[in-house]
């Protein structure tokens, strides 16, 4: 379990957007499972938009925690991983 998942109760995004479960890979990247962590600090995908907005392409797991959560609210809204069709 991530620090992300004790705080907002979300682990695999898939399940949680659609009520049931689906294949638990990342529909971004379709390289790793779909989890909270993966879609922040790691997700190919959104690279160049967490340089952007988090300040690097990739971000180390001990260092999600000193996130402001000001700015993990604008990377997940700009990656538009919650837009439902």
């Amino acid at each position: 379990m991530s620090i992300f998942h004790d705080f907002t109760g979300l682990e695999n995004l898939n399940f949680k957007l659609h009520d049931f479960p689906q294949d638990s890979g990342c529909p971004l990247c379709q390289e790793e499972d779909d989890t909270t962590v993966h879609l922040i600090a790691q997700c190919s995908a959104l690279m160049l938009l967490r340089k952007a907005i988090l300040g690097d392409f990739t971000l180390p797991l001990d260092t999600l925690s000193d996130i402001h959560w000001h700015l993990l609210l604008r990377f997940a809204k700009a990656s538009k991983r919650f837009y439902q069709p």
